[in-house]
């Protein structure tokens, strides 16, 4: 079983010692780990979101050495993606010697997601096929991240969740999105933590699930998007069997920017 999105004391909005995670994931039966803190200083105009990354390394290959015989651990990055730094991101994922790395949407046009929320409400029609027109324009530009992260993200934070459109107003844009992961071999995550945020399903939901798979699509990873080690392998092995009766027979990981497959 894998959790490949953990978040530690180096993303801003966590304070687990890294460590903690790992004992919370060698508990839960989990056998290969990432962690994949927040990079999101690409994305955002108004605040450096990073992290020193010598110290990052240190203490992930630390720990990977001390718990060898009982984890997988990955060295992982989740970098928000912004076609506007596709440059900057393209260089600091090649020169940096990640397993893993989700590319994420947090922001549009450097505005953040979350705490655009309300305003999204309002206007979800305009805002829902903008933040997947970013989102293509940053897939297509922003060429060196193994996974997109939780897809409909957008969907996640919103209080009322009746305000989020149906699936067919931007259908035309997920589409193009995953034509452009499966045309550069690129895939996405599986991302449990929808359930803890008042969604009936994981991200993404399962017509886009349905689509890429269709689509002839085949690298998934999961995720639990974790901040804390008691969320650790939150509905993972639930997202394992959902998959499978989806009709996929694999489930990816990476190493060294490399995908491996396990059989489900």
């Amino acid at each position: 079983m894998q959790d490949l999105h953990l978040h530690s004391n180096f993303s801003f909005d966590s304070n687990t010692n890294p460590e903690e995670n790992i004992k919370s994931a060698i508990k839960n039966d989990i056998k290969i780990m990432a962690f994949t803190d927040h990079m999101d200083n690409f994305c955002q105009n108004s605040r450096d979101i990073s992290f020193d990354l010598e110290e990052y390394f240190s203490t992930i290959y630390k720990l990977r050495e001390k718990y060898k015989n009982q984890i997988k651990i990955l060295a992982g990055i989740e970098v928000g993606i912004a076609y506007e730094n596709a440059d900057k991101i393209n260089k600091f994922i090649e020169e940096n010697p990640f397993d893993f790395v989700i590319g994420s949407i947090h922001a549009v046009e450097f505005e953040d997601v979350w705490s655009n929320r309300k305003n999204i409400e309002k206007n979800p029609a305009y805002y829902y096929r903008k933040y997947y027109k970013y989102m293509l324009n940053s897939v297509k530009s922003c060429k060196n991240f193994s996974v997109l992260g939780h897809i409909d993200y957008i969907d996640r934070y919103l209080e009322d969740k009746s305000v989020i459109p149906d699936f067919s107003f931007y259908e035309d844009l997920v589409e193009e999105i995953l034509k452009e992961l499966i045309k550069t071999n690129r895939g996405f995550e599986y991302n449990t933590a929808g359930f803890r945020n008042d969604l009936s399903h994981a991200n993404p939901k399962d017509k886009i699930l349905e689509k890429y798979k269709n689509l002839g699509g085949n690298i998934i990873t999961l995720g639990s998007d974790s901040h804390f080690p008691d969320t650790i392998s939150y509905k993972i092995n639930d997202g394992i069997k959902h998959l499978k009766d989806l009709g996929f027979d694999h489930i990816s990981y990476f190493e060294n920017k490399k995908e491996k497959t396990i059989e489900i």
